[in-house]
C-alpha cells in the first residue's frame, strides 16, 4: 500500500492498540476527480488540523495516517449524534469523489468496489461488525459522505461490503418492486406506512426496489422510533 505520512500538525501520535478500534467511519473528499495519492500529498504538505487514515480512489487505497495513530476525521465542536464513536476509537476512510454538472457528488463504481472490499478487510482485521461501519453523518450530523447520506444508497454500500466480507461478490440479490411482493406482516406494514408518509418514494418508474435486508433495516429503525 502506498503510504505518505501526513504533516505532524494533522494528527496525534497517540499509540492505539488493535482492540481500541471499535468503528470504521466513512467520509468523502468533497472534491471533483481527485486521487488518493493527491490527497496524501496535500495532507503531507501543510498543517490543516484534519486528516484521515486511508484514502480510496478507483485504482488504489493509500495510507496517510497509520491506524495506530489518532487521525482527526470525525471530531465535533458542536456535539455528537453518536454516543460512542470518536477519533480515539475509530479509523477514518475517505472516498475520492466526482461531481455532476449540477453539482451533485458521486463515486465512481470502481471506487465503491475498492472501498467496499477494503472496509470488509478492516472489519475482519479489527473484528468490527457491520453495524459499527458508520458515516461521518452518523457521528456528528455533517453531510458526509454526501452520496451516502441517503439511507438507501448507504444501505446498498453496506450490502456490498458484506458481499466482500462473506466472499459472495456478485451474488444476485432479489428485490421487492411492489408492496404486495413483500411478505404480509410487520415487513409489509412498515413499508406501507413509510410509503404513505412519503418517506419511501420508490424509483423513477414507480418500483420500490427494496431488498429483504433493506426492509428488515426499515423495520428495525421504525421500532427504534426513527420515523416518528
Amino acid at each position: 500500500m502506498y503510504t505518505l505520512l501526513a504533516h505532524a500538525g494533522n494528527y496525534q501520535k497517540i499509540e492505539r492498540k488493535k482492540n481500541d478500534i471499535k468503528y470504521l467511519v466513512i467520509h468523502y473528499t468533497a472534491n471533483d476527480g481527485d486521487t488518493a495519492r493527491g490527497n496524501l500529498r496535500y495532507f503531507a504538505s501543510k498543517a490543516v488540523s484534519a486528516s484521515a487514515h486511508f484514502f480510496v480512489d478507483a485504482k488504489e487505497v493509500c495510507c496517510s495516517v497509520p491506524w495506530y495513530f489518532r487521525a482527526w476525521h470525525c471530531g465535533s465542536k458542536n456535539g455528537y449524534k453518536h454516543v460512542e464513536c470518536r477519533n480515539s476509537n475509530s479509523i477514518g476512510i475517505e472516498l475520492c469523489s466526482r461531481k455532476t454538472e449540477n453539482g451533485k457528488y458521486y463515486f465512481l463504481p470502481e471506487t465503491v468496489e475498492r472501498a467496499a472490499e477494503f472496509v470488509a478487510q478492516q472489519m475482519k482485521n479489527f473484528e468490527i461488525p457491520i453495524d459499527r461501519v458508520v458515516r461521518h453523518y452518523d457521528v456528528t450530523g455533517k453531510h458526509c459522505p454526501a452520496p451516502y447520506v441517503d439511507f438507501f444508497a448507504w444501505h446498498e454500500f453496506k450490502r456490498k461490503v458484506m458481499e466482500y466480507y462473506s466472499a459472495k461478490v456478485g451474488e444476485k440479490v432479489a428485490y421487492y418492486e411492489k408492496l404486495e411482493d413483500i411478505p404480509a406482516g410487520v415487513k409489509r406494514d412498515t413499508v406501507k406506512k413509510l410509503v404513505e408518509r412519503g418517506t419511501i418514494k420508490g424509483t423513477m418508474d414507480g418500483g420500490l426496489h427494496l431488498s429483504d435486508d433493506m426492509v428488515r433495516m426499515l423495520v428495525f429503525n421504525d421500532r427504534e422510533g426513527l420515523y416518528k
